[in-house]
């Protein structure tokens, strides 16, 4: 959907300029331009190494770039002017590729100044983009996930709802609600004309439609941990080998290892990517009676990451018997509402207790594992079940997803008016409430797209992007 946002009509006056390609030393940079001064900057600063340049929009050139006053080269370039609307901000856009140095940049960027340009703020290319019609709120906002993506599944689902996956779903919700408004409203500004039976007492989409919200809400939670990663606690007694099984699995020596219990007083973590997932791995102190106040202060730190975590990993020594220990750190943990594995360690040596000991054995929904640490064995299903939680990853073939809390809440809100409106209708009041109603969810679908939105949302959503984007 490239819906137009709420000051579409309004251009732009002025000319923004920024650095479009991270800071530091690089084969190649890139200069952006947006503006009605875009073609003209292109003719005053570009110097063609052929006499035949005569500006399509969408073609590259190649030639140098020179001072305002034409006496110095400051770089051999390629310049690509794209002119309005078919641009990425709907403004004529001029790029400029140059040799990677920061130095080379930001000479350019000064010359550029001082033809009139003044300097991109965060996000304010994307924000005219938006303005202009060229994206929805949602797309904009899945560009910037795709950019700070810490994974591929993360980078899938920012790209399948730049290419407007999400608006779609929201359109078709949107549809819905539209054509029950329009039953409605019939039923209310034309009672004489329209019958009892052409008008349900509760029109079927919006059934539909609460159905369709209820589909893309529950697919909230796969999303988060697709693009913020799974967060993976490691707990159990002192001496398990919990330093041992992040070190083992992150492939380097992260956390010091000793055979004196309560090494680890602070919480470590270290992210690894999983199956195309990010898995923020946590090891944490060993929960036992606190010898001293730091001590305490970290198995206190423990148990409020447990409250957070999307899987926690148990470990168990399987060489000694059972402990008061482990039996308290199994009960705690029981009843969470993530997945639970419990990792039965140092597979390597005889085993002390047998599986059935556990309490509450067989155990509904949890995985037991036999690993070592220290030789490696058992790990790599160990690593599968760190990542399996997440789903089908059917959904990802459309990018049917929501991945941001502002979509959610909007949805919500939406989803709480149509069941208002249904329970309105159901009891026999007036059409008039529930046609309000649904107004409301319009409303609230359209913050979403960014169709309506107030502007100091709009700010805070564009200035937390980079600039140059």
């Amino acid at each position: 959907m490239n819906r137009k946002g709420t000051r579409a009509n309004v251009q732009a006056p002025d000319t923004i300029a920024a650095i479009a390609t991270p800071f530091g030393r690089a084969g190649l940079g890139v200069i952006r331009v947006s503006g009605p001064m875009a073609p003209e900057l292109g003719r005053l600063l570009f110097r063609p190494a052929h006499q035949n340049c005569n500006w399509q929009s969408h073609h590259l050139y190649h030639g140098d770039i020179v001072t305002v006053d034409g006496t110095t080269i400051l770089d051999e370039v390629l310049v690509t002017l794209m002119r309005k609307p078919s641009s990425f901000t709907g403004e004529d856009v001029l790029e400029i590729s140059c040799h990677g140095n920061p130095l080379i940049l930001q000479t350019i960027l000064e010359q550029l100044m001082t033809l009139g340009c003044r300097p991109a703020r965060p996000g304010e290319f994307s924000e005219r983009a938006f303005f202009n019609g060229r994206m929805d709120l949602s797309q904009a906002e899945a560009l910037a996930a795709m950019i700070s993506a810490q994974s591929a599944k993360a980078y899938q689902i920012g790209l399948a709802q730049l290419k407007g996956s999400l608006g779609r779903k929201i359109g078709e919700l949107r549809t819905l609600l539209i054509d029950a408004l329009a039953g409605l409203e019939a039923a209310i500004d034309f009672t004489d004309d329209v019958s009892e039976h052409e008008t349900p007492v509760t029109p079927p989409q919006i059934h539909a439609a609460i159905y369709g919200m209820n589909l893309l809400l529950s697919t909230y939670r796969q999303a988060r941990l697709f693009t913020e990663g799974i967060q993976a606690v490691i707990t159990g007694k002192p001496n398990v080998g919990k330093s041992s099984l992040l070190n083992s699995l992150t492939g380097r020596k992260k956390a010091i290892v000793t055979d004196i219990p309560g090494t680890t007083r602070d919480l470590i973590t270290e992210t690894i990517t999983l199956g195309g997932l990010c898995v923020h791995l946590t090891d944490t102190a060993g929960i036992r009676k606190p010898q001293d106040a730091i001590e305490k202060e970290g198995i206190d730190l423990v148990w409020e990451h447990l409250e957070q975590a999307d899987v926690i990993v148990i470990l168990l020594d399987g060489s000694k018997p059972l402990t008061e220990e482990d039996q308290h750190i199994l009960k705690q943990n029981k009843n969470r509402d993530c997945k639970i594995l419990i990792a039965v360690n140092k597979s390597d040596l005889p085993a002390a207790w047998r599986p059935d000991q556990l309490p509450d054995y067989p155990l509904s929904g949890v995985n037991l594992l036999k690993i070592s640490a220290k030789f490696g064995d058992g790990l790599d299903t160990l690593r599968e079940a760190l990542t399996d939680l997440t789903g089908s990853h059917d959904m990802l073939s459309d990018g049917g997803m929501i991945t941001q809390l502002r979509h959610k809440l909007a949805l919500e809100k939406a989803q709480a008016n149509l069941t208002t409106a249904q329970e309105s209708l159901t009891t026999g009041h007036s059409p008039e409430f529930a046609a309000f109603e649904l107004r409301c969810a319009l409303e609230a679908l359209d913050e979403i797209t960014g169709q309506k939105i107030h502007d100091d949302v709009l700010h805070k959503i564009f200035s937390s992007f980079c600039i140059g984007k």
